[in-house]
């Protein structure tokens, strides 16, 4: 049975995700039509999905097992390593992924690594 501080917690803490939730949604809508970022900003947005895609992917390259793996038995940085040098010399994402995902299959269907 809840107590009932933990009933108004619950109450705030839901209230306090629909304001955030709104306001964070609803930004564009709310400001002026004229409403311009400043350059610097505009300049850190253009960078934004680069780190969100990164941040989703880093953790997946480089933990294995719940640790930090970057040697030479980490299957998925291998690959990865393999896939940008093909980036680097060739500048096609189809191939890099390509080649990526062919590395880390061979590797792992070969048992190499831990």
């Amino acid at each position: 049975m809840m107590a009932i501080w933990d009933q108004v917690w619950l109450i705030l803490v839901v209230l306090g995700l629909c304001v955030v939730t709104f306001v964070t949604r609803s930004f564009f809508l709310l400001t002026p039509s004229s409403f311009v970022f400043p350059p610097l900003i505009q300049r850190a947005l253009r960078f934004a999905p680069t780190a969100a895609i990164t941040a989703v992917i880093a953790p997946e390259i480089l933990m294995q097992g719940g640790h930090v793996d970057v040697t030479w038995h980490n299957k998925a940085l291998i690959a990865c390593i393999v896939a940008s040098v093909v980036f680097l010399i060739r500048q096609s994402l189809l191939l890099t992924i390509c080649v990526g995902m062919l590395v880390f299959t061979v590797l792992r269907l070969l048992g190499f690594g831990g």
